[in-house]
Formats: C-alpha cells, structure tokens, sequence
C-alpha cells in the first residue's frame, strides 16, 4: 500500500460523514419537490445557508446530487433511496449506520481497554422507540433484495416448522414462506421487536404462516423442534462463550434430519479477511461488549460440539455468507 492510499484511507470519514450529516439534517426531503438553491435548502432545513451549500457541492462532486442553473437537484438513485415518501426509501439502514458513529469514535479507548463502553455496552438494542424503529426498518432495508436470494439457496421446498431466530423486520420469514408452501415459520425475537414485526408482516403474501413468540433466546424457551433453524446476523453480537453455548441450545431443539443454518459476515480460517468481514469485526468491537466476527472453522468447530457434523459453506456473491449444518 503507498502512503497516498493510507492517506485517503484515514480521511475516508469525510464523505461519509458529510452524507450522513446531509440525511440527518433533511436535504434529501427538502429536494424531493424539485431544485433548490442554497438559500432556499437552508431555510427548509433549519441550517445555515453557506454551510448547506458547501455540503450540497461536496454531494455534488460525489454523484449523489446534481447542479444546475435552479440550484442543486436529486439524482435518480438519491431520489430513489434517500427520500422519505419514496417506496424503496433506505434511509433508515444509513440512520443506523449514523447512529453507530459515536461508538467508532471511541475506539481509540475501546482498543486500551478492551471493551466497549458506548451506548450499547449493556443493551443489544436502541433505548428510544425512534432509534429501534431505525435499526429494525433499517435491517429491512438491507434484507429487502437479500432474503429472496438467499431462500432460493436453501433446502426448504420440504420443510415444516422453521425458526427465525432474532427475525427481525421479517423479510426473511417471507421469503422463506415463499420456498417451502407446506411450512409454518416461528419469528422469535424481543418483545420490543414483535410489534414492529408483526405491523410490517401483517397482509402480505403466506403471513398466516407466521407465529410471533416474544422472548430473549439467552434465557428463554426455544420452542421446538424444528426441522430448519435460521440466525442472521446475531452470533456477532455475542462473546465466544454464549456463541457457543447457543449454538448447542439450537442443536437441542432440532428434529432428527433438521438443518441449522447461520447467516453472517463470516472470516476466512485465517481471520484476516475478507475486508467486510474483517472490518465488521471492528465494529463490533466498537459497539459491543464482547462480540466479533467469527470465522467459518470456527463456527464449524461448534457446530461438531453440539453434534452437528455435516457442514456446509455457502458464498453467494454478497458480503455476508452462509454456513449449514446437519446431524
């Protein structure tokens, strides 16, 4: 690596930032009825004219707005994504993503001591019921695309009784309806999260098929058995000790030919990549307590400890991968 790209490495917050400050603040909304000038962007978001110019050119120079002889105006794809009317609005994953820039900004202390001590050191979820409405509807926004792709790569045309595990927003639960006709999915999460679950889920296409059990899955009843077991994107948030003890917890409540499958921005036997993967180890350094990315030997290793011994790794062109396991 030459010293021109480590710098643009460390200055690579600059346009994160400004387009997440950009969100925050409204510019987005403010553009959605047509172009503005700086004058009229600064009155609508409450933000000082200059300084929502200097940002709107810096959007600009990245593609994400345009300018012209009106003022500034949205591209297709800001007006696509980053407006709040609009149908395939993904503007709360982005809040998400802001909101975890407190914890980052720790983590020069994070590094001395070893753990967390930001926001989330002792909740896995957001305290206010805006913040948690973000992180969930921003899950949607990620799993939109992804959970039909990823229910088309598993063996679920037989199965019967599915748990979604931490199930989030429920697109998955969707998708996986859609897969196997014959099935019944149990979306288990925080009681906080079931209403938000069930409000999204509720009307569309196979949501009869869903059952809501409300409960925290380290300490709680599982259910059971089932005949598939899905965790997306939750192991990381745990320290080794609980990964492990949850994965044979699941493993107990698995029928006979049952398949657990862990969904997750899995290492390389190595650790140190792929890059994705590497850096959301990082993050959860940041913002949790004791969790991390895990690697797929790893999670194999578990898996033949609670008597799973057929393995399975699944790469299907995203930056999260698949690990299936069978008795």
């Amino acid at each position: 690596m030459t010293f021109e790209e480590m710098r643009k490495l460390a200055s690579g917050y600059q346009p994160a930032k400004t387009f997440l400050a950009a969100l925050r603040v409204g510019l987005f909304d403010a553009l959605a009825d047509g172009p503005k000038d700086s004058s009229a962007l600064g009155r609508l978001t409450l933000c000082d004219a200059r300084a929502i110019g200097i940002v709107a050119d810096a959007l600009t120079s990245v593609g994400i707005l345009h300018k012209g002889e009106e003022g500034y105006s949205l591209s297709v794809e800001s007006e696509r994504y980053l407006v709040k009317g609009s149908k395939e609005y993904r503007g709360a994953v982005l809040e998400h993503i802001h909101a975890s820039w407190e914890d980052w900004s720790d983590l020069e202390e994070t590094l001395r001591t070893g753990s967390a001590r930001c926001r989330r050191k002792s909740e896995s979820l957001p305290k206010t019921d805006e913040a948690l409405k973000n992180f969930i509807m921003g899950m949607e926004n990620v799993t939109r695309d992804t959970a039909p792709k990823v229910a088309g790569r598993l063996p679920l045309a037989d199965r019967e009784r599915i748990l979604d595990l931490g199930g989030g927003p429920g697109n998955y639960a969707l998708a996986f309806l859609a897969e196997a006709p014959q099935a019944k999915v149990y979306h288990f999460d925080l009681p906080r999260v079931t209403p938000i679950a069930r409000s999204f889920i509720e009307g569309k296409e196979g949501s009869e098929r869903v059952e809501f059990i409300s409960g925290d899955f380290l300490k709680d009843p599982l259910g059971g058995p089932y005949d598939f077991i899905w965790t997306s994107q939750i192991l990381h948030m745990l320290p080794e000790a609980e990964v492990e003890r949850m994965v044979v917890d699941l493993a107990k409540t698995l029928t006979q030919d049952g398949i657990f499958c862990v969904h997750e921005h899995f290492l390389d036997d190595a650790k140190d990549g792929p890059v994705p993967a590497a850096f959301f180890g990082v993050h959860m350094l940041a913002a949790t307590p004791g969790g991390r990315a895990y690697s797929f030997a790893e999670l194999e290793e578990m898996m033949r400890g609670a008597g799973l011994y057929k393995t399975e790794r699944i790469d299907y062109g995203a930056k999260p991968r698949l690990l299936l396991g069978r008795r």
